[in-house]
C-alpha cells in the first residue's frame, strides 16, 4: 500500500467516531498495541531535534529505494500520534515518502484540538521521516 492508501484506510476507520476526541482516543488504543522503540533505539542520535516531548525515529533508506520507519515518544498522544505517521510511511518507496503529505489530522478534526507541542513534534517528526526520503 502507498501512503495516501493507507492514510485513506485510516481515515475511513476512525471517521464513523462521532467526535475529535473519540477519534484520538481509538489512535491512543491502537498505539498501546505497537510495540515502542528498545532501550538502545530511544539513543540521542535518534531523537528528533527541536521537540520539547523526547521524541524518537528509527527511519532508514534501504538499498531497494524504501524507507522504513518507527517513532517513539514519552508523552502518550505524541507517541500515538507519529507513530501513526511512521507507519503511513514504513516500507514505501522513497518518492512516494517524500511526496505524500498527511492530512489525516485534519480530516479526522484533531489538528484544531492539538496543542502546540503535538503539532510540533508532528510536524518535525514528518520533516525528519522526508529527510530519511529525499537523502541518498
Amino acid at each position: 500500500m502507498t501512503p495516501a492508501e493507507r492514510e485513506t484506510a485510516l481515515v475511513a476507520d476512525l471517521s464513523f467516531l462521532p467526535s475529535w476526541q473519540e477519534r484520538l482516543e481509538e489512535l491512543l488504543r491502537r498505539d498501546r498495541l505497537r510495540p515502542g522503540l528498545g532501550p538502545a533505539e530511544r539513543a540521542e542520535a535518534q531523537r528528533v531535534p527541536g521537540c520539547l516531548s523526547r521524541v524518537w525515529l528509527v527511519a532508514e533508506r534501504t538499498a531497494d529505494g524504501r524507507c522504513h520507519c518507527r517513532a517513539d515518544a514519552e508523552a502518550p498522544a505524541i507517541r500515538a500520534l507519529v507513530g501513526t505517521l511512521a507507519s503511513l510511511y514504513d516500507a514505501a518507496p522513497a518518492a512516494a515518502v517524500a511526496a505524500h503529505e498527511p492530512t489525516f489530522l485534519a480530516t479526522l478534526g484533531l489538528e484544531a484540538h492539538l496543542t502546540g507541542t503535538r503539532r510540533e513534534a508532528f510536524a518535525k517528526t514528518r520533516a525528519a521521516i522526508r529527510a530519511c526520503a529525499t537523502t541518498k
